[in-house]
């Protein structure tokens, strides 16, 4: 039985020293969808260990969250980020 799976692939462009420095940090038999793959999981397990670690005023807190419903090209909704604290 031949179980075949077809992925979707896109094409990114990237200056030659990032690729240089992707290269750099790639295993040897590491694919680099599979590099950036380890390097998102490594930046998303950092963010969630740093979760709660500054305990904010209410003031900051405050101003965090208007900086962010108001900054330009974005669609921040507080009601939706709401749901993500």
């Amino acid at each position: 039985m031949c179980m075949c799976i077809h992925m979707t692939s896109k094409n990114i462009s990237i200056t030659e020293d990032v690729y240089n420095k992707l290269l750099k940090i790639k295993n040897e038999n590491e694919s680099f969808t599979d590099l950036f793959l380890r390097l998102l999981k490594i930046q998303k397990s950092t963010l969630e260990k740093s979760f709660g670690a500054w305990d904010l005023s209410e003031e900051e807190e405050k101003e965090i969250w208007a900086g962010l419903t108001i900054q330009s090209g974005r669609s921040w909704n507080k009601s939706n980020l709401e749901k993500i604290k």
